[in-house]
């Protein structure tokens, strides 16, 4: 086992030798992850020493934990604020701007006055509400790029707020 692995395993950018930037070549970032698990996977350490062993289980789960992140636009997004030093919490109390949260207040009226056999208002306020996201996510990429971290991490929590709407269940097709 290479010693280094598990200095490197918090960097999920270096372990997957990705560049840390929002856009991400997800077939690069698949690869890496099948490729670490079938070198590192704890089966292949069972006859090694238990340190090994422990070792090995630990760079998985950071293998999987990196994975679970990158391959999310938000938790990658939270990530990169989280690499770049800016605080999270202090960013959550800053909020988001008021005409964001009138839109936010919006959709969700709309949803809760969607009726259960309303599939064609699912499927309107379904790409009303992507189209927010993807405006979001996409001024999030230009902020943090131009290194303008607050106005990237407002642009995060949008995409928070935004992605959980997206996640409701009345929105699903029944």
């Amino acid at each position: 086992m290479n010693a280094t692995a598990g200095a490197t395993a918090r960097d999920y950018f270096s372990l997957f030798q990705l560049e840390p930037d929002f856009a991400l070549d997800e077939t690069a970032l698949e690869g890496a992850y099948h490729a670490l698990l079938t070198q590192f996977h704890p089966d292949r350490y069972a006859g090694k020493p238990q340190v090994e062993q422990r070792v090995a289980a630990q760079f998985c789960a950071d293998i999987n934990s990196g994975y679970r992140i990158l391959s999310d636009e938000v938790s990658r997004a939270e990530y990169l604020l989280q690499q770049a030093g800016v605080d999270l919490v202090a960013a959550g109390r800053a909020g988001v701007e008021s005409t964001f949260l009138m839109t936010q207040i919006s959709l969700r009226e709309q949803l809760a006055e969607l009726g259960p056999s309303d599939a064609a208002g699912r499927q309107d306020l379904t790409a009303e509400i992507q189209g927010h996201y993807t405006a979001s996510r996409d001024q999030f990429a230009k902020t943090f790029a131009a290194d303008a971290y607050l106005d990237a991490a407002r642009h995060w929590q949008e995409m928070c707020y935004l992605s959980k709407l997206l996640s409701e269940p009345k929105l699903r097709v029944s």
